[in-house]
């Protein structure tokens, strides 16, 4: 599903969609939310696994995404952060 600006806002107001810190109105564009990074990143590994099912218990679920992730990156103030072509990666928002 894609919500345009306009129905991003109204689901923020309503409690459909919840963003937290809740962006201002000016990184609402279109159909995207600019966010700020923090300085912590993982990456996922080469792996097979279909799916990784978030439902169940907390220890199960950091256990699934220990084994397909890499560990934590922190990065110094200031440097940066490049994700090579075709990788996915998870960080942090401000």
């Amino acid at each position: 599903m894609r919500l345009c600006d306009r129905d991003i806002e109204a689901w923020l107001d309503e409690g459909r969609l919840s963003i937290t810190p809740r962006p201002p109105v000016e990184r609402i564009n279109g159909a995207t939310v600019d966010v700020r990074l923090g300085n912590k990143f993982r990456t996922f590994r080469g792996h097979t696994a279909a799916f990784i099912d978030l439902s169940g218990p907390k220890d199960e679920v950091s256990a699934a995404l220990d084994r397909v992730m890499s560990d934590e990156i922190v990065l110094p103030d200031g440097e940066a952060f490049y994700l090579p072509s075709g990788r996915i990666g998870a960080g942090r928002n401000l």
